[in-house]
């Protein structure tokens, strides 16, 4: 007995073969193992062969194909955790703080872009800074001394977050050095990135959490990293290029990394700190990132999105038991 397709038995079709014919696509989009969860299902869902139950049962997996995407795509912080008013982004040098503005999106993550202040023969800016509660902060920055002394600069960056118990945390940084009054100009040599007070003694790049309130216990991820370099004309085997010819000459230190796991919480905020000092006549760049998980037995607890994912599946699987038992 045939049956005539109706006008949305055909539309359904044309969108489950649609499905199919871009499943490279949804590959490069949600990776290798949500794909293959996806075309799983469309198997045992029937696929293309819509007639009776196994028309449900398409249709419950496509709702699961489309579960599932939203579900990759969902922000990795969707645990309530937002920018808001904590994150923070701030150059201070000569005796001044200057906090840069910040956008936040509707996915609660906060972005700066080219923020400069100049004072008293000092430039220092934030080219770019990414303030995810992820949690994860990325940033760039810059500095410039033009006066006849070492200047402290220090460059501040936060971002709430909500993490407790064993967590791994990653950090790295690199920086580009500019001579900027070399020695054969009546200069001195090289590039100096030093420390002293209002610095850490050892690393460029320091990262904390931050506890609850009212307390606020400080607890150091263990992924300080970057070292002070006194970087002469030549570089520093195996940490800093020797300098380009000519002035404005140039030297890559790094990039530097670490990572470790350590335990505490409940943390609230994570803060990632850069200071040093920098010789004068000369200029820095520098750019790095921090980043950390919850880990649970050796291994990372899976996003939300990676947990919509694996709970849709099963669903979707419960879905098509129910209905190929009816047919």
């Amino acid at each position: 007995m045939s049956h005539k397709r109706s006008r949305a038995t055909r539309w359904f079709l044309r969108l489950v073969a649609n499905c199919k014919r871009n499943r490279r696509s949804w590959a490069t989009a949600l990776g290798s193992s949500e794909v293959q969860a996806v075309w799983l299902l469309w198997g045992v869902g029937g696929g293309l062969k819509v007639k009776g139950t196994t028309l449900r049962n398409a249709f419950v997996s496509c709702a699961v194909a489309l579960a599932l995407v939203i579900g990759a795509i969902t922000p990795a912080f969707a645990i309530g955790v937002s920018c808001g008013n904590l994150c923070r982004a701030t150059v201070s040098f000569l005796g001044e703080s200057h906090d840069a503005p910040i956008t936040i999106d509707e996915r609660g993550i906060g972005r700066v872009s080219n923020f400069s202040v100049t004072v008293r023969g000092v430039t220092a800016g934030i080219s770019s800074a990414t303030l995810i509660p992820d949690p994860a902060i990325l940033l760039s920055g810059s500095a410039t001394n033009l006066t006849a002394a070492p200047v402290l600069l220090t460059f501040l960056f936060s971002t709430p977050i909500a993490l407790s118990g064993a967590i791994d945390a990653s950090s790295s940084i690199g920086y580009t050095l500019t001579d900027g009054f070399p020695a054969t100009l009546g200069g001195s040599p090289g590039v100096v990135l030093s420390s002293g007070a209002g610095t850490d003694p050892n690393h460029v790049l320091v990262a904390n959490d931050v506890g609850l309130p009212p307390a606020g216990l400080i607890t150091n991820k263990g992924v300080d990293v970057g070292p002070f370099v006194n970087d002469p004309p030549g570089g520093i085997p195996g940490t800093c290029t020797a300098f380009t010819a000519g002035a404005a000459a140039t030297s890559v230190c790094g990039p530097f990394s670490a990572s470790n796991t350590f335990s505490g919480g409940p943390f609230v905020l994570m803060t990632a700190q850069v200071s040093f000092f920098l010789s004068a006549e000369d200029a820095v760049s520098f750019s790095g990132s921090v980043v950390q998980n919850t880990a649970v037995g050796g291994g990372t607890v899976p996003e939300p999105a990676s947990l919509l994912l694996m709970v849709t599946g099963l669903l979707g699987l419960a879905g098509w038991r129910r209905y190929s038992s009816r047919a």
